[in-house]
């Protein structure tokens, strides 16, 4: 590939050229590639090949999988047992495969598991140390979700349907353990599905994450919400969507409580609760059963939290959706709020 310096002067020179022409230079068409045509013989039988090919390549896939998925599952078993499958991974990814020489493997393996032993960056435990988590559970959480997204990437849409009871008995269980995951343990559990992970670079797992409908984020709330468990409720029952926002924000207010300093959690609430409550009205307005009753809880909203910085927005959007409502047509007039 040409470099940027090089395809920037060939760019400039051909501007000149066409600056400097007398008259349009007259593009020739490409000409279209023939299609080859082949025997009916031929056909059959590539095509005959070419699904045993399929199946072999499917058998050899699903055994692959279900080999890692063994010894992923292997690593749930205990603390213990993922902190020596992640250290496993990490010597396999960041040494054999580096050849790296034996004496520097060995002080890059003690160095690590030192790091995995202490609660945080503090060192020497107490306060700090409960600051920064617990990061093996961490790497626990992180493989049940890893273990969970290959899941998802193989399933049919029927068998993806029952992902959502596992999403969320994860999610009840994240909030369960919510003070044992702040800092450090966090920050690595936000990002346990990316290329960095020696477990996702140990199995070379980067192409069996990404599916449709599935977030890669295990510490996300709203995209596990937004991406999979309220689409699929949209398409069984609209019923069970106001019910299922709110064990939305109920669950990541809870982490967060756990998780996060108290004058810093304070804050969240005075000022992204009310937003998740506007997100929360504005799709039920257009999603829900009921929008009617996303209006009502629209105007509760702002009268409850009228200093919000976003309430001046909202009140023009709830005019607006108001006015398309309305019966009759609106007067300019009327629309306008009383301050002008």
């Amino acid at each position: 590939m040409k470099s940027p310096s090089l395809l920037s002067a060939l760019f400039i020179t051909s501007l000149a050229s066409l600056s400097q022409a007398q008259t349009p230079a007259v593009v020739a068409p490409k000409p279209v590639a023939e299609v080859p045509k082949l025997t009916e013989a031929q056909v059959s039988n590539v095509l005959t090949q070419l699904k045993e090919l399929e199946n072999q390549i499917l058998q050899m896939r699903g055994n692959n999988l279900s080999t890692v998925l063994t010894k992923l599952r292997a690593g749930l078993a205990s603390d213990q047992a993922a902190t020596s499958l992640y250290l496993e991974c990490d010597r396999l990814v960041n040494s054999e495969r580096k050849e790296a020489d034996k004496a520097e493997a060995r002080r890059r393996q003690e160095a690590m598991e030192r790091n995995i032993d202490r609660k945080g960056g503090g060192g020497g435990g107490g306060a700090k140390a409960d600051d920064e988590g617990e990061f093996a559970l961490a790497i626990r959480f992180g493989l049940q979700y890893l273990i969970m997204t290959l899941e998802a990437h193989e399933a049919k849409d029927e068998d993806f349907k029952k992902m959502v009871p596992k999403l969320q008995s994860y999610i009840q269980e994240l909030v369960a353990a919510a003070p044992k995951l702040k800092g450090r343990s966090a920050n690595y559990l936000n990002t346990a599905l990316t290329g960095r992970n020696p477990i996702i670079e140990a199995f070379q797992l980067e192409r069996f994450l990404e599916r449709e409908g599935w977030s890669t984020r295990p510490l996300d709330f709203g995209s596990m919400y937004s991406q999979t468990i309220l689409p699929l409720a949209e398409e069984e029952n609209k019923e069970s969507l106001p019910a299922l926002w709110d064990a939305r924000i109920n669950a990541e207010g809870a982490f967060k409580k756990e998780n996060m300093p108290e004058p810093e959690f304070i804050l969240w609430t005075q000022n992204q609760v009310p937003a998740l409550r506007w997100a929360r009205a504005r799709y039920l307005y257009e999603k829900g059963p009921s929008p009617i009753n996303a209006m009502a809880d629209m105007l509760k909203l702002i009268k409850e939290n009228p200093n919000h910085p976003d309430a001046p927005g909202w009140v023009k959007e709830l005019r607006t959706m108001v006015n398309e409502a309305s019966p009759t047509p609106v007067s300019e007039s009327a629309e306008k709020p009383a301050s002008e």
